[in-house]
């Protein structure tokens, strides 16, 4: 199997903690998301016609969202996670479900660009220069749909981070974040106890990057905070590379 991830990006690292909690062996190709743009590339297009990552590829297989990597894993995991419990399975389907309804996109880019000028003056440019990029390959591109969808997904993006007021946007954002976190259970059998479930993958991450962009606060569960420490100790969680804190130069050195 091929995972193609970005090491910086949120779902890439669902997909990269939930195949390794799972024990299934993968090659890894990082993508250069930011610089090289090769998610916007051709050859990439083929894989994952909506242009993003991750992609996991698995002969004639390809699933193209993270969470159908986790749905996966957690299949071929079988008993060692929860999701595998009857009882347990459809709560545990829910949680996802709502962790997927965050916009974690808006809360972190949307932080970084009221906090650092700079940054706000660049990725801006980025964004446009993206849809110019696309804009220019539609006349000659064999799937003008896919192409015009991640168009209009970008001036989405830049609609959200230019109009209107970012501060309040991101109040809006930190309270989906709150709504999905008091959903959340002290650890038990189902959730967060001896053994995992996709709820614990996608939390785990969501804790990261919430360390990562300083809203760590919002995590109020003491249990949960103590849960979260012990998942990194795990060896999975030390080989999936969650960020928690921002690491540019990787960014920049392609790592």
């Amino acid at each position: 199997m091929i995972l193609y991830s970005a090491s910086s990006s949120y779902y890439s690292m669902i997909g990269r903690y939930a195949l390794l909690e799972a024990g299934l062996p993968f090659e890894l190709r990082r993508m250069d998301i930011h610089l090289a743009k090769e998610q916007l590339s051709a050859w990439y297009m083929k894989i994952n016609p909506a242009m993003t990552v991750p992609a996991l590829v698995d002969k004639d297989q390809i699933w193209t969202d993270s969470q159908d990597i986790l749905k996966y894993a957690a299949t071929r995991a079988g008993d060692q996670w929860m999701d595998a419990d009857a009882d347990c399975a459809s709560r545990i389907e829910q949680l996802v479900r709502d962790h997927y309804s965050i916009t974690i996109e808006r809360l972190t880019f949307g932080k970084a660009l009221s906090s650092i000028a700079p940054l706000r003056f660049i990725a801006l440019r980025m964004i446009r220069n993206a849809i110019h990029s696309l804009e220019a390959q539609l006349s000659t591109s064999s799937d003008k749909t896919a192409l015009e969808a991640k168009i209009n997904l970008n001036q989405q993006r830049l609609a959200y981070f230019t109009e209107g007021n970012l501060a309040d946007k991101l109040e809006v954002e930190r309270n989906n974040v709150r709504s999905f976190l008091e959903q959340l259970p002290t650890p038990e059998t189902c959730l967060f106890g001896d053994k995992i479930s996709s709820v614990d993958i996608v939390t785990v991450v969501l804790f990261g990057r919430l360390k990562m962009i300083g809203e760590y606060q919002l995590v109020q569960s003491s249990e949960l905070i103590d849960w979260f420490k012990r998942m990194q100790l795990r060896p999975a969680y030390k080989k999936a590379d969650i960020w928690t804190y921002f690491q540019p130069w990787r960014i920049v050195l392609k790592r």
